[in-house]
């Protein structure tokens, strides 16, 4: 039997985290009043708490103690506190995560370094179609001569861009971003390290929706975007992490007087400081970690496992929504079926895609589009509900039964 308001209903009632998903999402600002977001995967909810902790950082740090308020704030921890917080969510240990810089920044910074810890060997490895910023990084890094780039279309390439050994680095992302398809990290990471190589993760479009296992399976290095899913707000720093085993392997590509082993030691030439620690390079964003600490403080609560269930629910029930729904239209699932080899986000093929999406966000359904023709709808588990897909789907079919998307005015272009 198709699915009715009523089962999303009961979807959400029955969920057997209801009353802790329920509380959660209170604990998140709703935005505007009749609106329904489904863009985490470009920006996260905002925490309660945010504009609170801002404030504190202005009123009682800035204004008050002003420079005091690096020993009285712990402003200098931020870093390495707020990587704790947010370790678990990966499968990280609590100290193999650094909340800072970028993720271009820090994608830099951890392909240097594994060219330094795999010479000579100096191979980097990347998806033709990685998102664009990973790309830009590898190419001027190759520019420089420092390193040799090759191309793969897909993860099933990786076995013969592997054959010659002389790979130093192999850069993916687990989670595609236009179609959302996820790899088999464990398996991949085998493969790569079987090679002689080194693994480096963009997690940014998977960690805080789906569990990731960074120690379990045995990857090297991973940056993250912290404004997504994670709720870190606008321009929140990113996230970066190294597996214990190359942590004091070679110098940071960046050597800033955060990552000195004895920052206020002020001495003459640069020693790196220990583990993730040596990756950190200038004065912290303070302002940003504060915004960033209201989301830490709720993932500390979140356990992975019931957080990648909770998405399971939402995005299969969404896709058979999708099914039921919307059939008579020319809308293809673009996405995988299956959980397991799906991220963040839920994506669609539909030749409008980036009309049809600026129609839903007039009507206030806020999804994204990417070229040249996903549609795609970021669900956030800890704010999202199964009526909440219903509500959505319907005022997508009621724009495709009109045809209403076609509408000149939707032809601009859209973030």
């Amino acid at each position: 039997m198709p699915l009715t308001l009523a089962d999303c209903m009961r979807l959400d009632a029955q969920d057997p985290g209801h009353t802790h998903w329920a509380q959660m999402g209170d604990r998140f600002d709703p935005g505007t009043p009749g609106t329904l977001y489904f863009d985490a995967n470009s920006i996260g909810p905002m925490p309660r708490t945010a504009p609170l902790k801002m404030q504190t950082v202005l009123q009682e740090g800035w204004a008050k103690a002003r420079r005091r308020s690096w020993n009285e704030h712990d402003w200098l921890a931020q870093p390495r506190s707020l990587g704790a917080s947010i370790a678990h969510l990966i499968g990280a240990g609590s100290n193999d995560v650094r909340v800072t810089d970028t993720t271009s920044i820090n994608q830099y910074k951890l392909l240097r370094y594994a060219l330094s810890v795999a010479a000579p060997r100096r191979v980097i490895v990347l998806e033709h179609h990685v998102f664009p910023s990973n790309r830009y990084v590898a190419e001027a890094i190759a520019r420089d001569h420092l390193a040799e780039l090759r191309f793969i279309d897909d993860a099933s390439q990786l076995s013969a861009a592997l054959a010659p050994k002389d790979v130093a680095v192999v850069a993916l992302s687990p989670v595609d971003y236009r179609s959302s398809t996820r790899l088999d990290m464990a398996e991949l990471n085998r493969s790569i390290r079987a090679a002689g190589a080194m693994s480096l993760w963009d997690l940014s479009h998977s960690a805080g929706a789906v569990a990731i296992a960074l120690r379990q399976s045995d990857a090297d290095l991973a940056v993250g975007c912290g404004y997504k899913y994670l709720c870190g707000g606008p321009g929140a720093p990113a996230f970066l992490y190294i597996h214990p085993r190359w942590a004091d392997a070679a110098w940071p590509a960046i050597a800033g007087w955060m990552g000195h082993a004895d920052t206020f030691a002020f001495e003459p030439t640069y020693q790196p400081g220990t583990g993730a620690d040596r990756f950190l390079v200038g004065t912290p964003s303070v302002l940003a970690n504060a915004a960033f600490s209201a989301a830490a403080q709720l993932w500390e609560e979140v356990d992975p496992v019931d957080l990648d269930q909770r998405h399971s629910s939402l995005t299969d029930t969404l896709i058979q929504l999708f099914d039921e729904q919307c059939a008579a239209w020319p809308l293809r699932l673009l996405s995988p079926r299956n959980h397991v080899q799906r991220g963040g986000h839920v994506a669609l093929q539909f030749e409008g895609a980036s009309a049809l999406a600026q129609a839903l966000v007039e009507q206030g359904v806020i999804v994204s589009s990417r070229k040249p023709d996903a549609l795609r709808w970021g669900i956030h588990p800890l704010t999202t509900s199964h009526q909440q897909l219903w509500s959505a789907v319907q005022v997508l079919r009621q724009l495709l039964t009109s045809g209403s998307w076609q509408d000149a005015r939707f032809e601009r272009p859209m973030v």
